[in-house]
């Protein structure tokens, strides 16, 4: 005897069923990890497995998860540093968008200024709402920036653009002609300030200090033992844990991530690697 066709309205009860499990898995609560582990778990790739690199036009580039088809995607806008490209940072950049970042990174050399990377903020809004793979599926609500040496100082340009919620200026290079004092005043969200104790090209006396003893904002200052200026290219090296926590509590409301700057027993104060300053 054939099988009885199975209805429409017994496909749509399927669907209902496996979207029902997708969002209970999304909203179940993270098992309790130790200071360890948790650090560990920022290092380690996210829940996307698939990750792809799409071009924006002509000047940015952007790194997503294969899969867009779950919810609203942060946007992370990335300069990288002087004379280098996206490329330089593929790990770290690819590593993002495994968590469910899509990262527009700006294809100059010299981000400084923050203009190219506030192109690629428009880019990633326009792609939001023109007919393609993005359609819809970027959150304008939940929008950061990032950025390495003069990247960090093109970051901190963007930061005062309303649209941002969120500064990672790392090792920022703030000596430079374009640079200028007020740049750091006016921003529009927290920032996470991250030093190299070994750095001599943008050593954090004279190119950090001034922008935590000057900003406006909630200010997370965090120097790593023993780190060049070259420390975090391609995988971020050990910075790319904390920037990756940062990221996720400020774009994704991540409580777990909190655990790693907030609070008494905070992961990274009890880290010996790591000196943190708040203001």
């Amino acid at each position: 005897m054939p099988d009885k066709p199975v209805s429409v309205g017994t496909h749509a009860i399927l669907a209902s069923l496996v979207l029902s499990m997708l969002v209970a898995c999304a909203v179940a609560p993270a098992p309790y990890l130790d200071n360890q582990a948790l650090h560990q778990s920022f290092f380690d790739p996210g829940p996307y497995a698939g990750v792809d690199v799409t071009q924006g036009g002509r000047h940015c580039r952007i790194f997503h998860p294969i899969n867009m088809d779950y919810g609203r995607h942060p946007i992370i806008i990335w300069g990288n540093g002087t004379g280098t490209s996206p490329a330089a940072y593929r790990d770290l950049l690819e590593h993002w968008a495994s968590h469910g970042f899509v990262v527009v990174a700006a294809m100059t050399p010299n981000p400084g200024s923050g203009r190219d990377m506030s192109r690629c903020l428009d880019v990633a809004l326009n792609l939001n709402s023109e007919r393609g793979p993005f359609q819809g599926r970027l959150d304008p609500a939940r929008i950061g920036v990032a950025g390495h040496s003069q990247g960090g100082e093109g970051a901190i340009y963007l930061g005062r653009d309303m649209r941002i919620n969120t500064v990672v200026a790392l090792q920022p290079y703030i000596q430079g002609v374009q640079f200028t004092p007020t740049a750091v005043r006016g921003q529009h969200g927290p920032m996470l300030l991250l030093s190299g104790a070994e750095d001599v090209t943008s050593p954090p006396e004279t190119h950090q200090k001034p922008i935590y003893e000057n900003t406006d904002v909630p200010v997370t200052w965090l120097t790593l033992r023993g780190a060049t200026h070259l420390a975090p290219m391609q995988t971020g090296g050990s910075y790319r844990g904390v920037m990756t926590a940062w990221l996720r509590m400020h774009l994704r409301g991540d409580d777990q991530a909190a655990r790693m700057f907030e609070g008494d027993g905070c992961v990274l104060c009890e880290d010996e690697r790591w000196t943190i300053q708040t203001d």
